[in-house]
């Protein structure tokens, strides 16, 4: 749970209104997607080498899986707002006239 409301604030703060949805589903399709591969895997694994040592195996690697987050700007994430926001545009609308006059 502490994952997934880090990752909605920080999705919410850097992604485009209009791709919101998209990236929403396509993180839904892989996180539920891959989550019956990992049963399955599990299990295969507790069979070959024994349920205790599975967990073992497991449990090292959940707390291993965030060494690839160590490296990036995420740890160091204090705030959402920007650092240094985009000044008002001059004459902002205008943009869409030019266009609708090009055509």
């Amino acid at each position: 749970m502490l994952f997934d409301v880090n990752l909605n604030s920080l999705q919410a703060a850097v992604i485009p209104d209009g791709m919101r949805s998209r990236v929403a589903g396509a993180y839904s399709t892989v996180n539920y997607g891959i989550r019956p591969v990992g049963a399955l895997v599990g299990g295969a694994l507790a069979d070959l080498i024994g349920l205790r040592t599975t967990l073992i195996t497991t449990a090292v690697g959940g707390a291993l899986s965030l060494l690839w987050l160590l490296p990036s700007p995420i740890p160091r994430i204090r705030s959402l707002a920007p650092d240094n926001p985009p000044p008002a545009a001059e004459g902002a609308g205008q943009g869409a006239d030019r266009y609708l006059n090009d055509t």
